[in-house]
Order: structure tokens, then sequence, then C-alpha cells
């Protein structure tokens, strides 16, 4: 059989171009149109729910106390000047206190037997005795050397007066030989000497003048010689000095008034120079080294007064600021500064651990509620009546009384942001009260003023 006939590839393209041209096109505009519509439609059927909802949502409902208000105390918070306030902490120093070196090499030979640790000792009072033998024989040697120098001292003296009486001598003796030679000169031109004799008292007359220059040679060498053994006697006697010097520095006493706090060596221990041997400590006059945040730089000056508190229950000690650190550590964020503190009262000692609050001198004008009326850094505000709780900043706190409240709570807490104008607080807000509820409140200090009722 034969296959079937193909059909004609070009009647089929003429087909399908006649189809998409007798195909309509849909209309642009009304697609743009209808969807502009379906947009409009959705938003307002979005704004129409939402109008709804807010039309018909639930109002609160204001709390109402039952049918008597609960009796509430409150106060007018007061506006007081206070100076702010930086808290640190740091760790007290004595002022007086020194570790007493060896001044020289030897060994311990002798502690007083009352020399323990604790013990107070006064200035001078023997801590400790050295052997002193090595510098007690090196005294002996320069005392013996100082001797054969001041031998040599008298020597050279007993030759001075020796060499003034020969030069004396050997200045006559010139003067005659010189008186001869002119005799002689004069004899031999009248013909009644001959030359051998001038020539022979010549000789005489040069060894004289000889001998006179030689006692003047020895004249002018002893006052060299004589320096000479002054500055060899002078260094004999600083070498004696200092030899007496390590000689008292064997005997180790306290330099000042204080405590033994610490006795580091024993009997017949070698000790260098540098080596400790006991610690001594001031307890009167006392250093606190306060590290406060730095952020205070420039506003906390000498002469600032503060608050050291050993424990919370310890009563306070006031102090001042004495010196204050130009540099701040990186790391902590601190600053540091130094307050002297008198300590011959005993209730701090070296080493203890402190706080200590700052105080300005410049004071500004803050509001200040009681510790007890803050509770999760709020208070509760009283408005016609009604509770309101508003949130406030806690600066720092003191512990005093504040006489314009009419209270005689001494836990107090400045607020960083002043409470608006004739502001009225509860007093406690541990109590539980709900925000908008109606209380009758009790402004203490008025006559009204009453025990509280209530939840």
């Amino acid at each position: 059989m034969s296959p079937p006939p193909q059909p004609n590839r070009l009647a089929i393209l003429t087909v399908l171009r006649t189809s998409d041209v007798t195909k309509p096109r849909p209309n642009l505009f009304v697609s743009i149109v209808t969807r502009v519509v379906v947009c409009v439609v959705v938003l307002g059927a979005g704004i129409l729910v939402a109008v709804v909802l807010t039309a018909t949502g639930p109002t609160a409902a204001r709390v109402e106390g039952g049918a008597a208000a609960a009796k509430i105390r409150v106060l007018r918070a007061p506006r007081i000047p206070v100076a702010r306030r930086w808290t640190g902490y740091g760790t007290i120093r004595s002022l007086d206190t020194a570790t007493i070196p060896s001044e020289v090499v030897s060994t311990v030979d002798s502690i007083p037997g009352d020399i323990e640790a604790g013990v107070a000792v006064e200035a001078g009072r023997l801590i400790a005795e050295l052997r002193p033998f090595d510098f007690l024989e090196q005294l002996a040697v320069i005392d013996e050397q100082r001797s054969e120098v001041d031998a040599e001292i008298d020597r050279l003296k007993t030759e001075s007066e020796i060499l003034v009486r020969r030069r004396e001598i050997a200045a006559r003796e010139l003067e005659i030989i010189t008186e001869d030679l002119a005799r002689v000169r004069s004899a031999a031109d009248r013909g009644a000497a001959v030359e051998r004799e001038v020539d022979s008292v010549e000789q005489r007359l040069l060894a004289a003048r000889r001998a006179v220059v030689g006692l003047d040679e020895l004249g002018s060498l002893l006052p060299v010689r004589r320096a000479a053994a002054d500055a060899r006697r002078d260094g004999l006697l600083a070498s004696r000095r200092l030899a007496e010097e390590q000689v008292d520095r064997c005997t180790v006493v306290a330099p000042f008034d204080g405590v033994l706090s610490d006795l580091l060596v024993g009997i017949g221990e070698q000790v260098a120079v540098g080596s400790p041997i006991a610690r001594i400590v001031g307890p009167d006059r006392l250093e606190l080294v306060l590290r406060i945040p730095a952020s205070c730089r420039g506003r906390v000056v000498p002469g600032d007064r503060v608050v050291i508190r050993r424990t919370v229950t310890a009563d306070p000690i006031d102090a001042v600021i004495a010196r204050v650190s130009p540099i701040d550590d990186a790391t902590t964020r601190t600053m540091t500064v130094y307050v002297e503190i008198d300590g011959s009262d005993g209730r701090i000692v070296p080493g203890l651990f402190v706080s200590g609050t700052v105080h300005e001198a410049d004071r500004q004008v803050r509001s200040v509620v009681p510790r007890r009326s803050i509770r999760h850094q709020r208070v509760l505000l009283v408005e016609d009546e009604r509770i309101r709780s508003m949130p406030v900043e806690p600066l720092f706190g003191f512990d005093r009384t504040v006489d314009e409240s009419g209270l005689e709570d001494r836990q107090w807490m400045v607020l960083a942001e002043p409470l608006p104008e004739n502001a009225r607080i509860v007093l406690d807000a541990s109590r539980s009260l709900p925000e908008g509820i109606l209380i009758e409140s009790r402004l203490v200090g008025e006559d009204s003023d009453s025990e509280e009722t209530g939840p």
C-alpha cells in the first residue's frame, strides 16, 4: 500500500495566519478601568472595617474603690537643694608606713624578747641588733693608719723647723764666703794673693750657694708633702666616719611611733643591703585610695566632702578629698581621689576595703522621695484622688531626714527628673493600688493624716 499523502505545509501556515487575524483583541482601556475599580473597592472595605472596629471597641472602665474609697497617706514631694553624689570603693592605707631594710651586710645577732608583730613601738626603740664585728675591725685598722699619718705630719713639721735653721746657717755662711772672696780679690789686685787662692774662695762660694739652693728646694717640697699627708688623714677620717656609721646601722630601731606589723628576720639569719627586717605602720594618719566613675572628672575637686562606710550598719565617717589623680583608668573607667582620714579612734585600719560617697560642692534643686515610695522604678502619683503610675529614674540616695517632708524617714532617693509641681505621691509603694483607682488621700502633716485603710 502506498503511504497517505502529506498535507501541504504552505496550506497549514496560511490557515494559522488567517485564524490569528480573525481572533478579536481585548480592549486595553476596559482592563485598566476594571483593575482600578477592584483596588478602590478593596481599600474602601479595609477602611470601613477599621472604622467599625474603632467605633465598636470597648471603653476602659474607671476602677472604683468600692463603696468606700481607701484612705492612703500621700506626701507632697519636696524639692530641696542637694549635691550630686558619686559612690566608689577603695582600700585604706597608712600614710606613715615603713619597711625597715638592712643597710649593711651582716648577721642578725639579737632581737629583744618583747619585739613581736602587733606590738606598739616608739620612735628609736630597738628592733634588732646586727653583728658589728667586721666594722669594728675596720675602725681599728683606720685608727692605726691614721696614727701613721699623724706621725708623718709631725715629722714634716720637725723637718720644716730644722730646715729653717739650716737655711739661716747656710745664708750666713754664704755671706761670709762672699766677704772673704772680696778680700782675696782685693789682695790679689795688690799682689798679696795669687790666682789659686781666688779660685779656691770662689769654689767655696759656689758650694755655699748650692747648699742654699738645695735647702730652698727642700723647703718648697715640704708644703706639698704636708698637703699629701693632710689629704690622707682627711680620707682616713672620712673612712672612719663611714665605719662608725656602719656600726650604728647594725642597731635597727623604729623610725617613728607606730605598730610593728611584721618581723621578717630571725636570730642568726644573714641579711644583705636592702633586705627587709621589719614593717611598721602608723595607725593615726590614714588615706583612702577611692575609685569613682570617670564621668565626674571636673566636678569633683579637693575639699569635697566624702562619707565613708565600713559596712552597711556601721556609722559613717566624714572626711574630705585631699588630692585628685590626673589620670583615668581606661580599663575600669574610673578616676582616683585620695582622702585623708584620722584613724586615732580605731574605727578603721589599714587594708580595710570600704565604700565612699563623694558629695559635690555644687548644689542643685531636685525632687526627692522616700525610698519606700519607689517600686520597680515607678512612683504612684495622686491626681484628682486617683492613682497614676509614673516611671522615675533614681539618681542617688542619701541617709538623713528631710525637714521639709515632715517625715522621720532617713532613706531618701534623688530623682534625675523633677516631679510635677506640687505633685503628691503615695508614701508606701508596696501597697497594691491599680492605676485609676479612686482613693481618699491623707496628706502627711495635716490634721486629716491618719492610719491607712483599704487593700
